[in-house]
């Protein structure tokens, strides 16, 4: 735990050198509910029966899918980004040769970025809470744990990009092909049963889909994380085996690069 803390410290002292650029990120999230306010507000008639089952208000519906999302990105393309600019500036082969184990090293790298994220969620839910979303706050702690359970499904994304960069030196369009994907068949603005059926099965491959839905039950609609166990159930498989796929190309690539001694120059 030091170790990941350290980690993050470092983080978080390069990050609060630019305050002004702290502040103007979070007066920024909080403006960026009203306009989403507005827009819902104005499809509320034609979605509200589309979105039964998941909300009873578009608002709130769009909201949920909007901060979950915001965690997507950070999950495929923190680790690939942070393994980049430590390769780049040499720090990763140092780094590599403490006594630090590799999952405390990736914990620590991702740590600050997820907590961060993590303030700017909380204060977009509040704002929509004040705007008139209705939220179950009693089921907060379910949601917040499937919401870690949706970013730890992505994770193993920012897995095979690392593993990419470190074996060829490019992570290719794998993450951003994973988030494009995600943010237009993953349920983010309309449920995934309003879109063609062709489309639908591969929005049946997506761990967005099932994770957001199951959120969106318990948080929008109080439901408890038992009547939701089939969707969880759906998700905890997908990221079992994109865990396994990803944390084996990882370590791959990662003896790849020792062996070649390619993890000290860009």
């Amino acid at each position: 735990m030091r170790a990941i803390l350290a980690f993050m410290r470092v983080s978080w002292l390069t990050a609060s050198s630019y305050r002004v650029s702290m502040i103007l990120s979070l007066l920024g999230v909080v403006g960026s509910v009203i306009p989403v306010y507005f827009v819902a507000k104005a499809l509320q008639p034609m979605m509200a029966t589309a979105i039964k089952g998941e909300g009873h208000q578009y608002f709130a519906f769009l909201l949920i899918g909007s901060i979950t999302f915001t965690f997507i990105p950070l999950a495929v393309s923190s680790l690939p980004n942070t393994i980049t600019s430590s390769i780049t500036s040499g720090t990763l082969e140092t780094v590599l040769g403490t006594p630090t184990s590799m999952p405390t090293m990736l914990v620590g790298m991702m740590g600050y970025n997820f907590a961060w994220t993590g303030l700017r969620a909380a204060l977009m839910l509040l704002s929509g809470w004040v705007l008139g979303a209705s939220i179950s706050w009693i089921q907060l702690p379910s949601a917040m744990i499937l919401l870690a359970l949706i970013i730890i499904a992505y994770i193993p994304i920012g897995l095979m990009s690392a593993a990419a960069y470190m074996a060829f030196r490019t992570s290719g369009p794998l993450a951003m092909g994973v988030m494009v994907v995600s943010s237009l068949l993953g349920g983010v603005y309309y449920p995934t049963h309003v879109v063609p059926s062709w489309l639908e099965h591969i929005s049946g491959v997506i761990p967005l889909t099932y994770g957001l839905r199951a959120l969106r039950r318990v948080l929008l609609e109080g439901a408890s994380l038992m009547s939701v166990r089939r969707d969880v159930g759906i998700l905890l498989l997908m990221t079992a085996i994109l865990l396994a796929v990803g944390g084996w190309l990882f370590a791959a690539a990662m003896g790849y690069a020792r062996r070649t001694g390619s993890l000290s120059y860009y």
